[in-house]
Order: structure tokens, then C-alpha cells, then sequence
């Protein structure tokens, strides 16, 4: 029987606001009415990511990007600046608020080994 964690945890202060993320690892994924369930190949590790941090693994799928070209991806309101760059990313984050809430689903992909980011 797998044995489920639940994976919500805080950013850490030196979560790559201006970095480039990209997925990592190898894993399989299923989604239920917004819930989350991923195996981590190698660790067998199983565990239920929130409905953001799961829809952010899922616009990761698409390739890399910044927060702000991530958040335009997850969350509909919301318009990243044309060209994205990560210089954009402070003044984007005032127009769309969920950008902290994504930070911490971003650090919570990290910290289970999923994505990582570059840093610009």
C-alpha cells in the first residue's frame, strides 16, 4: 500500500522569484475533481499536492518559464507583461496578487524534488 504525504509547505526565503523553473525528476501524476496525486520515481515516494500546486506542475509541463509567464498559465486573470523577462517579475506581482500563493506551490515542488529553477 503507498503511503500518502501531504505537501503543503512554506516558501523558504530563497525561493528563485527571478529564476527560470523547469520540472525535475521523473514522476507519474493523476488528478481528481483538483486534487493532486504524484509518484516520485526512484523514491516511491506518493504525495496529494493542493489544486495550485498541482495546476502549477501542470503548466510546467509546457517548458520553462518565469513566475510571471507560470502564473499567466494557472491563474486566467491574470496577463503577463510582453516580453516576460525576470526583471518584470516585481511590478507583475503587484498587478496579480496570487503571485505569493504560486511561490509557495513553486517551493513546494522544489522541496519534493520536482522543479527547480535557474537562476537569471
Amino acid at each position: 500500500m503507498a503511503q500518502f504525504h501531504h505537501a503543503e509547505l512554506r516558501p523558504p526565503d530563497y525561493v528563485a522569484e527571478h529564476g527560470r523553473w523547469s520540472l525535475s525528476g521523473i514522476f507519474d501524476w493523476r488528478e481528481w475533481d483538483g486534487e493532486f496525486v504524484v509518484r516520485v520515481e526512484g523514491t516511491a515516494s506518493t504525495y496529494m499536492l493542493s489544486t495550485l500546486t498541482g495546476e502549477t506542475l501542470m503548466a510546467l509541463r509546457d517548458g520553462a518559464a518565469y513566475v510571471d509567464e507560470i502564473a499567466t498559465r494557472v491563474f486566467e486573470d491574470c496577463t503577463a507583461p510582453n516580453p516576460a523577462t525576470a526583471a518584470l517579475v516585481a511590478r507583475f506581482a503587484v498587478a496579480c496578487p496570487e503571485t505569493q500563493s504560486l511561490l509557495a506551490a513553486l517551493a513546494t515542488l522544489e522541496a519534493l524534488g520536482l522543479a527547480t529553477a535557474e537562476l537569471t
